[in-house]
């Protein structure tokens, strides 16, 4: 699988960090790993993410887009973590290949 946009989101009291990714079949599938935020301010709770472990369900969705596979994996954090999503931020992966 080829990673054509990393991700970044909320969702109630988790954080979601994850890729999109291209398959060998030309289906996208989104994967975030999810971080319980720690209980205090949430600034403070924020920073404290990067040094956690996963404390969530792995998500993870599929569609015929990128755009597709975020909506359900959207769908998917709703569902296992019994919350929204709120924000949500994806930024292509930009690969420079050179040429022969």
């Amino acid at each position: 699988m080829r990673v054509v946009e990393r991700i970044t989101g909320t969702a109630g009291l988790y954080v979601l960090t994850g890729t999109v990714s291209r398959d060998e079949r030309g289906r996208y599938v989104a994967h975030a790993k999810t971080y319980l935020l720690r209980e205090g301010p949430l600034d403070r709770a924020l920073r404290s993410v990067a040094k956690a472990q996963a404390s969530g369900p792995d998500i993870e969705a599929s569609g015929a887009t990128a755009p597709e596979a975020r909506t359900r994996l959207c769908v998917e954090a709703k569902e296992h973590l019994g919350a929204a999503v709120t924000s949500f931020v994806w930024r292509p992966v930009v690969v420079l290949v050179a040429a022969q």
